[in-house]
């Protein structure tokens, strides 16, 4: 077995067993000082790309260079902390299949994994960010239409190599739901840091099946910005300034993540 399977599975345990020491009164742990080899690495993926425009507003704006645009600010904001890691699934204008996204994130062993997407809604008075994580089942129609419209091929986790296949079974179950409970956290803490700042769609909190957060061993959001159907959210998702403040807030949320649900894992 891989040393790093094993400190992620080994993780998947202890935060599931964590997650709730919020209720119990466990302080959590603190934090030990970290070389640059072992900060967490957060894996950022730009929606579409190459021949994938994504959504397009009604006045041709292609979502592909909006979420690679901020991908890269959001990089380089994170990056300044000086806290992080981060790898993204592309850097450039080109085409990677869903599956391949997933494949990034598992092989480079993130602890975090945040799609960045631009909604394209039927109404365009609809505007604001939403917050997706990985459900069998869509909490409404309009999260099944995003699924929809943003999954290709779908791709199941990573199997679980040098075990048995009954321990192996365990383990996926208890990454599973350790991978949730981390999803939702993210979820919850980018709505806190966008609250008041950056405009959110009614209910922003959803969950769909989306491919690209089907790694069981990886907390995973999807990030939907805007909606380019709105000219108000078009307008700022163009603007470099708005995507450095949102840059600003992913960092905090991300900050919030880690030192509150995560921070047994970084003292680890």
């Amino acid at each position: 077995m891989c040393v790093n399977c094993f400190g992620r599975r080994r993780f998947a345990q202890l935060a599931f067993g964590l997650a709730a020491t919020g209720l119990s009164g466990v302080a959590p742990a603190r934090a030990t000082i970290r070389t640059p080899e072992t900060l967490p690495l957060v894996m950022l993926d730009p929606g579409h790309g190459g021949h994938d425009p994504g959504a397009i507003a009604p006045d041709g704006v292609y979502e592909k260079h909006i979420t690679l645009a901020t991908g890269l600010t959001l990089r380089t904001t994170l990056l300044a902390t000086k806290r992080y890691r981060v790898q993204m699934t592309r850097t450039h204008d080109v085409f990677i299949p869903l599956e391949d996204r997933v494949t990034a994130a598992v092989q480079a062993g993130a602890d975090l994994f945040l799609a960045l997407h631009c909604d394209h809604l039927p109404e365009p008075s609809l505007r604001g960010a939403s917050f997706f994580t990985l459900s069998n089942t869509a909490s409404d129609d309009l999260a099944a239409g995003i699924a929809d419209d943003e999954n290709g091929t779908g791709v199941a986790g990573a199997p679980l190599a040098g075990v048995s296949p009954q321990v192996a079974s365990i383990l996926a179950s208890l990454e599973t739901r350790a991978t949730k409970v981390g999803s939702a956290t993210l979820a919850q803490d980018l709505k806190n840091s966008f609250k008041g700042v950056i405009p959110l769609l009614p209910d922003p909190r959803r969950s769909a099946n989306f491919a690209v957060l089907r790694d069981p061993s990886t907390p995973s959001t999807l990030l939907e910005m805007g909606c380019l159907t709105n000219p108000l959210d078009e307008k700022r998702l163009r603007s470099p300034m708005h995507r450095k403040m949102m840059a600003a807030k992913i960092t905090t949320a991300i900050d919030m993540y880690f030192a509150h649900f995560a921070g047994g894992r970084m003292a680890g």
